[in-house]
């Protein structure tokens, strides 16, 4: 298994089905106070990133300012203040770059996901007071429906649209496999928050199965064929999806894959 912070996702798929079973890297993120230990869980060599952070109590700022690039966080455990809001768990937060924040951190340390958009800085003192400021979004407070096509026994809802394209979901499912394979238009990222979850994908050399635990993680770049009988869990999974709001096309069987992906 290819070590994630190494690994371009513009050019391949991502595949990590237990992140702590590589090192954590110290983070640094200039102007918030802390280094909280990250794991790097996918990467594009142009700066956008998705990790998993543990952050410690007293972590970031409770200065005004702004971050050089687009950041949105989702809470996994304890809570996270960002511009006056208490994030609780499972709750999803972003902001652009430049836009004014007031304060971001933790006073009791939590678990995270972080994906930005660029290598981030804070930036005190600075940011467009005129741009819209961002509102938190409580997963448990959206509906559960199930899409049009989709299995008996799965339920989606959607949080909101990712500020780095498609859109943040959650999928739930009971004792599921697919029948069908997909192939999306935009990339796709998925988290296992409870559960586990198997995934088939069409890669170079044929279909690949791999096993998702809870905190397992892909990133699945545009094109790649995806789904079969061998897509789902044998028990139940929470996933935390970042994709299109429907697959482009699907199919009985998949296919090739594409030809500027190694």
């Amino acid at each position: 298994m290819d070590d994630p912070g190494v690994v371009d996702r513009r050019f391949q798929p991502v595949t990590v089905p237990e992140p702590r079973s590589f090192p954590s890297r110290p983070m640094t993120i200039h102007g918030l106070e802390g280094r909280p230990a990250a794991w790097i869980l996918s990467r594009d060599g142009s700066g956008p990133s998705t990790r998993l952070l543990e952050v410690p109590p007293g972590w970031g700022t409770r200065l005004r300012g702004c971050f050089t690039g687009d950041v949105e966080v989702f809470v996994l455990s304890g809570r996270v203040d960002a511009d006056g809001h208490a994030l609780g768990v499972q709750t999803l937060w972003g902001a652009r770059a430049g836009t004014v924040v007031s304060g971001f951190g933790s006073t009791e340390g939590a678990s995270l996901l972080l994906f930005s958009g660029a290598p981030l800085r804070f930036m005190p003192g600075e940011g467009n007071e005129d741009q819209r400021r961002p509102a938190p979004v409580v997963a448990g407070e959206r509906g559960w429906i199930r899409m049009p096509g989709a299995p008996s026994n799965s339920r989606q809802r959607e949080l909101a649209p990712s500020l780095r394209g498609g859109v943040f979901w959650q999928t739930a499912a009971i004792d599921l496999n697919l029948d069908r394979w997909y192939v999306d238009e935009v990339p796709t990222e998925v988290f296992v928050l409870e559960g586990s979850w198997r995934q088939a994908d069409r890669g170079r050399h044929g279909v690949e199965v791999v096993e998702f635990p809870k905190e397992g993680y892909f990133y699945r770049p545009a094109g790649v064929w995806h789904g079969g009988v061998s897509t789902g869990t044998a028990t139940v999974a929470l996933l935390l999806i970042r994709a299109g709001a429907v697959p482009s096309r699907h199919g009985d069987a998949p296919g090739e894959y594409p030809g500027g992906l190694r």
